[in-house]
């Protein structure tokens, strides 16, 4: 498939939001590396089909009513399952992720979902945030806690690898987006 973003454009990308990026990462404990490993690795496996189905997804044309969007390429139930963590865990609210509801978002409303899903589709830095949220989710199922300092190599593989695929194994892109976070280390 034709890739939509090259390396380089995806380096371009970072650096434009090294800001953000380097806010989330002190605002929540998340390594600034990690997210970067996450965002490249997301933005450079991009293809000719993921605007076609968030095109089909935010025009709601067809049953189709949620899609990988925005540079960390989040599913709108995986971002708000990533909020919601946040906001039980005392880490975030609704307010000050720019999140307007006069209720609690549930995974099982297609609303909430969609509401999600809009903000990760068209804005940027909810879509940074919201990947460094999931990666906290992502560390919690993997090893119980979030304090990336205290990982080894072999956990900090599984919370990238949980961030790509339900499993508990460590498979190729998380062995990947490992070796893209010791290589943004240095560059940090």
């Amino acid at each position: 498939m034709l890739k939509l973003i090259t390396p380089e454009r995806a380096r371009e990308i970072l650096e434009k939001y090294k800001g953000t990026i380097e806010e989330v990462s002190r605002k929540y404990g998340v390594p600034a590396a990690a997210i970067r490993a996450i965002l490249y690795k997301e933005m450079t496996e991009m293809d000719i089909m993921d605007p076609a189905v968030d095109l089909v997804v935010s025009t709601q044309l067809t049953g189709r009513k949620d899609s990988s969007t925005g540079y960390g390429q989040i599913f709108g139930r995986t971002g708000l399952r990533a909020v919601e963590y946040a906001v039980e865990h005392g880490l975030v609210t609704y307010d000050t992720l720019g999140i307007t509801t006069d209720h609690r978002l549930r995974e099982q409303d297609p609303a909430d979902i969609r509401l999600i899903w809009n903000k990760l589709n068209k804005e940027p830095e909810f879509n940074i945030e919201v990947t460094a949220l999931n990666l906290l989710t992502c560390a919690e199922e993997m090893t119980g806690r979030t304090d990336f300092a205290s990982f080894s190599e072999e956990e900090m593989k599984r919370a990238l690898t949980r961030y790509n695929a339900n499993t508990d194994t460590i498979t190729a892109y998380g062995e990947d987006a490992y070796r893209l976070m010791c290589a943004f280390e240095k560059e940090c």
